[in-house]
């Protein structure tokens, strides 16, 4: 069984596809504004009962996304995980219900391992990835606009000027870090904000 996802700039929401054995089963059409009868029927006589004909969509402007099924995702999150933790992941028997409620993909994934984000970095599981979903399309959307780590550099803070230092400071913050002061005062660590936990 394959699933497609079609979506354009001209239509408000997603047209899903569902083939079984090559031929078409299932046609889900979620907009956020009813269809007139013309886009209706423009819309289903362009459908191809045939998979192997649906690249023919993309001449009505239309894009393509495979759909992985909930196995495949759980293979695509094993196989990252794998490789950029250099051990297996456990699947748990609740991660095939929680994953099968978002849509992933390779770049996604490599993303979500590869964060410097602290609500991602070294609590990499499938409830960790669903739990903050959202939170990971909006910092793959915002891409990495600061000039600053995601995290503490000692380093990086060695080399700032005072104003420098104060926007590196401000950046933490935002990303949800206090700060971790010995006893003479002097920062050594930034860690996630206790009291947002709680």
């Amino acid at each position: 069984m394959s699933n497609y996802t079609l979506t354009s700039d001209r239509l408000n929401g997603h047209i899903e596809l569902q083939y079984k054995e090559g031929l078409l089963t299932c046609i889900l059409i979620a907009v956020k504004e009813p269809l007139n009868e013309r886009q209706f029927n423009s819309i289903v006589s362009s459908v191809t009962q045939k998979e192997s004909d649906i690249q023919q969509l993309l001449t009505l402007g239309l894009n393509i996304t495979e759909t992985l099924p909930t196995n495949k995702k759980i293979d695509l999150f094993c196989r990252l995980y794998e490789f950029y933790k250099k051990v297996k992941y456990i699947v748990h028997p609740a991660d095939t219900g929680k994953i099968k409620l978002i849509r992933i993909d390779e770049p996604m994934l490599t993303a979500y391992f590869t964060s410097d984000n602290f609500i991602f970095k070294n609590k990499h599981s499938i409830s960790n990835l669903v739990r903050y979903y959202n939170e990971l399309r909006a910092e793959i959307a915002q891409g990495s606009s600061s000039k600053h780590p995601n995290h503490w550099s000692k380093t990086h803070e060695v080399g700032l000027d005072e104003a420098g230092l104060r926007e590196y400071w401000a950046h933490l913050r935002g990303l949800g870090l206090t700060p971790v002061r010995d006893r003479v005062g002097n920062v050594t660590d930034w860690i996630p904000n206790q009291t947002q936990n709680n």
